[in-house]
C-alpha cells in the first residue's frame, strides 16, 4: 500500500448572500466572511517535489474566486431574475453616496464568468448570480468541479472543497468530495 500526499490552500472573501425559501434568518441579506479551501492529493510528486504548487492553486482557483465574490451580493438565477430591476435601483441609490467625492475607488466593473457563475452590476451594485441557490453546501460542490476542471489530471485530483461559512464563535463548514467507489 502507498501512500498519499495532501495539501490544501485557502482564501478569504467577504460577500453577502440570500438563500431563496429559506424558513430561516437566512432569508435575509446577510454577509459573512467566508474561507474557499481547496484539498488536492497525489500519489507521487511532481519532479519539483510538490503535488501542485501552492502557488498555482492561488491563481488558478482562489483568486478567480476573489475576484468574482469580493463584495458581492450572492443569489441565484431565479432571484435574479425576480429581483433586477430592484436591485438596480437599490444600487443607484447606493452609489450616488458618492457624489462630490474626488475619485471612485472600488468602482471598477469587470464582468466575469467562471463555471457557470458570472458578475453583474444592476445600478452599479456588484451582484454574483449563481445557478443555483448560494448555499454553502452549493458553493462548496461548485468549488469542487471548479477546481477539478482546472487542476484533475493522470497524477493529480482534487479531494474536497470546503466553505467555511463563519469562523467566529463557532465554525461553520460544508465539504464537498468525490463519492467513495464500491469495493
Amino acid at each position: 500500500m502507498s501512500g498519499l500526499f495532501r495539501i490544501h490552500r485557502s482564501v478569504d472573501i467577504h460577500f453577502a448572500h440570500h438563500i431563496r425559501g429559506h424558513e430561516g434568518a437566512c432569508i435575509n441579506l446577510h454577509g459573512h466572511t467566508w474561507k474557499f479551501e481547496v484539498g488536492v492529493e497525489a500519489r507521487a510528486l511532481d519532479e519539483q517535489g510538490f503535488v501542485v504548487d501552492f502557488s498555482r492553486i492561488k491563481a488558478e482557483i482562489l483568486e478567480p474566486c476573489h475576484r468574482l465574490l469580493d463584495h458581492a451580493l450572492a443569489i441565484g438565477e431565479a432571484t435574479y431574475a425576480e429581483v433586477e430591476a430592484d436591485l438596480a435601483s437599490l444600487g443607484e441609490k447606493l452609489l450616488s453616496s458618492r457624489a462630490g467625492l474626488p475619485t471612485e475607488r472600488g468602482a471598477e466593473r469587470v464582468e466575469l464568468e467562471l463555471s457557470g457563475a458570472r458578475t453583474a452590476y444592476p445600478g452599479g451594485m456588484k451582484v454574483t448570480v449563481f445557478p443555483f441557490s448560494p448555499t454553502s453546501e452549493r458553493l462548496a460542490e461548485w468549488l469542487f468541479h471548479h477546481a477539478s476542471s482546472v487542476l484533475d489530471d493522470a497524477r493529480v485530483r482534487v479531494a474536497y472543497a470546503r466553505i467555511y461559512e463563519t469562523l467566529h464563535p463557532v465554525e461553520s463548514v460544508a465539504e464537498y468530495s468525490r463519492a467513495l467507489s464500491a469495493s
